[in-house]
């Protein structure tokens, strides 16, 4: 025997690329009798180039190539002492027979790394036997009482189990007689049964297979499940049922459909596409037949829904990009096929284009956009668009590129300029829903549109200019004087005519063919400047405050455009007496028209700031300061119409922001009516003051929000991983007691549980007449998030109308981490669709699609509502 020591050796035979180096920390003997046999003890290695070999003790038959490594086991003396929990737990070490770790063999290869109480090896070949190997996959591991290498890419195994846990014992596994591991990326079985908790599936497995690596996206079928939502309307059924197809790495595919045994059905194909910052998107059709289980029943009903989405995103190059989100649908189609909320409460349908430029130097901007609107409560549709909108960047023509000394007022005039072209289709047939003919229809056939709703236009489409200049007058530390001129252009394709008819004792309208513009301007001034006012005064830790004053005074002048020199207003006699009134013949325009009313304004703003200084000295002494900000922004306007023939003077609208209280976000918004009312409550033009009052609120809102969180880490719990038995005897419930002993000896666990919850509370008033009023308090606590432990999180989201006095949809969840499984238990039990959703699953994806199929374990994720598919 030689003493301990790192023994190398090269083999006479063989290339020079076959060396074997081998090393014992304790001793090696050699025996040369018959064969070269090496035995190694203590801390052994062999090394070649097909992989190494680790293990406490090692035999090395140099003439055959061959490499026998073998654990140690320590088996444990019996007991038939009756222990309580905490001791079991203390001694659970010795309960069971083990191998030791520290000598146990490791063949670690280029790729892989293979555990076994027994290793034989074969490092010219590369073939080998194992007794109970581990094999470490990327997505798990497969465990074989006996294990044989054939080649270095084939590996066949008996009595093997494949898990995702990664407990030397797992909770769960798929146990067959025989395995075939192929590349370490395929594993195929025969005679298979999944076992929970040592707890076997009464259903086996002929055969099977499975794909270890699942990140390379694969074709396949996808997981169906059976439908237990309103049976006594749709029979059973299957849901999810189909196919998912890679193409490659930018296309996939996907069909699936449901069917029930009273022949409701739905069918759904979708494709998903996508390019690395060029484009992606999406486009899915769906159809379903929706029908009662028998054809003589009396409410027997077959509703047909149709839905088709398409989404697509496109960067044309750094200055285009180009964005269509399309979702065409039949008013019950979310009804009839989908248990979401958001989806149910649905009355309408949107779909928008767009495309968007801007020029390399920024010098301007071009977009493109076309919208649908469909609203299934009143059959009315909408088709904006194209819609077309230009922005010049505001120029500054006089401004000298190098500045010296005082800039002159001159070189502040900027211009800039922006147009739009809008287009608008409006289809509201006076049949409603009864309406023969549909939208698109009428789009294209003029007389049928008009025959449909009784209206005279049918596509309205024009083009509006503006061009604005200012400058600023003057600017000192004291005042700032700007002044402002704007112009803008009407561009329309027709404009309407009014007539009385005394035979209907009506106005009649008429459309008038004709390309019209019309031209309309304002100019203003705007004084303002900056106060500030300062106190020593000190309460508590705050020392000082400081006012921000900032008053401003604007002058606006439009014309009167209603003037008949203008012409872009008429009279048309309304009655048979002779009574006239005044009509704009722009009334029909998309982009608007001149206003009517001389504008002489003079407008009022004032805007306060409050803020102090926070001191406060840290044990050392040190001070620190902090500026707090008791109202960020308490603001008031007003103006006052000199050229208005009454109500010269405005509402007074009055505004508050301010976060003075730790964490909570106030915002308020009031409009006060400075007119005094008439006995049904309507304004009368005398002014309130006159009367003995003020001001009359005639709205308010309040707004006020805040988060709270902790900053605990949960239950704080001992140290050290959790014990899990190698064996779980479920019918063996001995070394569970009714009360352990030992449970009032230890330590009370300090909680420090975190938890996270968003309140907001909003409440509006509204003045409508005297004996009418509006309003609304609601307060809703958002995303409430409480972990009790390191495993057990709820969460709920509530919320409460003060005025209905009743609680609003709401959600409760509750989830529980279980090594490798997710409890969770969803529940709704308020509102009108109230639901619940119960999921015990598998972090696996393989072994839970494996579980959704199976007959009573299907019911581990079960609900009152199916999983919604839209969102």
């Amino acid at each position: 025997m030689l003493p301990a020591a790192d023994v190398h050796a090269r083999q006479n035979e063989g290339r020079l690329n076959d060396q074997v180096l081998f090393s014992a920390r304790d001793s090696l003997t050699f025996e040369l009798k018959d064969e070269r046999i090496a035995r190694l003890f203590g801390n052994t290695r062999v090394t070649h180039p097909a992989g190494e070999l680790t293990s406490g003790k090692m035999d090395l038959n140099l003439d055959r190539n061959l490499m026998n490594a073998e654990a140690e086991v320590r088996r444990s003396a019996v007991r038939d002492t009756v222990l309580t929990v905490r001791e079991w737990l203390a001694m659970r070490n010795e309960i069971e027979a083990s191998p030791d770790t520290l000598s146990e063999p490791v063949l670690k290869r280029e790729n892989d790394e293979i555990r076994s109480r027994r290793i034989q090896f074969n490092y010219i070949t590369e073939r080998g036997k194992f007794d109970n190997a581990r094999l470490p996959f990327e997505q798990g591991t497969v465990t074989g009482d006996n294990v044989k290498n054939v080649s270095p890419h084939v590996v066949f195994i008996q009595d093997g189990r494949y898990s995702t846990c990664d407990l030397p014992h797992p909770h769960y596994y798929i146990k067959a007689r025989r395995m075939k591991v192929v590349d370490e990326d395929e594993v195929f079985f025969t005679n298979a049964r999944l076992y929970i908790l040592d707890i076997p599936y009464p259903i086996a497995f002929p055969f099977g297979y499975l794909p270890s690596q699942l990140k390379k996206k694969r074709s396949g079928l996808l997981e169906p499940r059976l439908a237990r939502q309103e049976q006594e309307r749709r029979g059973i059924g299957l849901q999810n049922l189909g196919w998912f197809q890679y193409f490659n790495d930018y296309l996939t595919g996907q069909a699936s459909f449901d069917i029930f045994t009273s022949g409701t059905f739905y069918a759904d194909g979708s494709m998903n596409y996508s390019k690395r910052n060029h484009y992606n998107g999406s486009v899915q059709l769906a159809f379903s037949v929706d029908q009662g289980l028998e054809n003589t029943d009396p409410d027997f009903t077959r509703q047909r829904q149709r839905r088709i989405a398409v989404s697509h995103n496109q960067t044309l190059n750094p200055y285009a990009s180009l964005t269509a989100n399309i979702n065409l649908r039949t008013s019950d189609f979310y009804r009839r096929n989908s248990y979401n909320i958001d989806d149910r409460a649905e009355t309408s349908t949107n779909s928008t284009m767009s495309y968007n430029f801007r020029q390399p130097d920024g010098l301007y901007t071009f977009s493109v956009s076309a919208q649908h609107n469909e609203n299934f409560r009143n059959n009315t549709v909408t088709l904006g668009g194209p819609n077309a909108t230009f922005n010049l960047r505001r120029l500054a023509p006089f401004e000298r590129s190098q500045r010296t000394g005082d800039q002159r007022w001159y070189e502040t005039l900027n211009v800039s300029y922006n147009n739009r072209f809008q287009s608008n289709f409006t289809y509201r047939p006076i049949d409603g829903d009864s309406a023969s003919v549909s939208w698109y229809e009428a789009l294209f056939d003029p007389s049928l549109y008009r025959e449909q709703t009784g209206e005279m236009g049918h596509i309205r489409y024009g083009l509006q200019h503006n061009a604005d200049v200012s400058t600023q007058l003057t600017s000192s530390q004291f005042v700032n004087l700007t002044a402002n001129f704007r112009i803008t252009e009407f561009w329309v394709p027709e404009t309407i005519r009014q007539t009385f008819n005394p035979e209907t004792n009506r106005i009649d309208t008429r459309i008038e063919q004709g390309f019209t513009t019309a031209r309309t301007f304002n100019t203003g001034a705007n004084l303002g400047t900056t106060l500030y006012g300062i106190s020593n005064a000190r309460i508590g830790n705050l020392q000082g405050f400081r006012h921000t004053f900032r008053p401003s005074v604007s002058f606006t002048f439009s014309p009167d455009f209603s003037d008949p020199s203008w012409g872009y207003f008429r009279d048309v006699v309304t009655d048979s007496l002779g009574n006239t009134r005044e009509y704009s013949i722009f009334q029909r325009s998309i982009i608007g028209g001149p206003s009517a009313g001389e504008q002489r304004s003079l407008g009022f703003s004032f805007a306060n700031v409050l803020e102090t200084k926070q001191v406060r000295r840290d044990t050392t002494g040190e001070r620190k300061e902090n500026i707090i900000r008791i109202i960020d922004n308490l603001g008031v306007n007003f103006s006052y119409n000199f050229a208005a023939e009454s109500f010269k003077l405005s509402p007074v609208n009055a505004s508050l922001s301010s976060n003075i209280l730790r964490q909570v976000r106030i915002n308020a918004n009031a409009t006060f009516n400075p007119y005094a009312t008439d006995s049904l409550g309507r304004a009368i033009d005398t002014y309130l003051w006159d009367e003995g009052g003020f001001l009359r609120l005639t709205n308010f809102s309040l707004n006020a929000s805040t988060n709270f969180s902790s900053s605990g880490s949960g239950v704080r719990m001992q140290a050290g991983r959790p014990y899990y038995p190698r064996y779980y005897d479920p019918l063996d419930q001995t070394m569970f007691g009714a009360v352990d002993p030992g449970y009032f000896d230890g330590p009370v666990e300090p909680i420090a549980a975190t938890w996270s919850i968003n309140l907001n509370f909003r409440y509006q008033w509204t003045y409508v007449d005297i004996n009418t009023t509006r309003k609304s308090a609601i307060l809703n606590a958002q995303n409430i998030q409480f972990r009790l432990t390191p495993e057990w999180q709820v969460g709920t989201s509530l919320g409460y109308d003060f005025i209905r006095k009743d609680l609003t949809p709401s959600q409760f969840n509750i989830t529980r981490t279980l090594h490798c499984w997710n409890l969770s238990f969803k529940w709704n039990p308020f509102g009108d669709f109230q639901y619940y959703m119960f999921s015990l699953t598998v972090n696996d994806s393989q072994i839970q699609g494996l579980i959704q199929k199976l007959p009573f374990l299907d019911r581990l994720q079960s609900g009152s509502s199916p999983i919604n598919r839209f969102r």
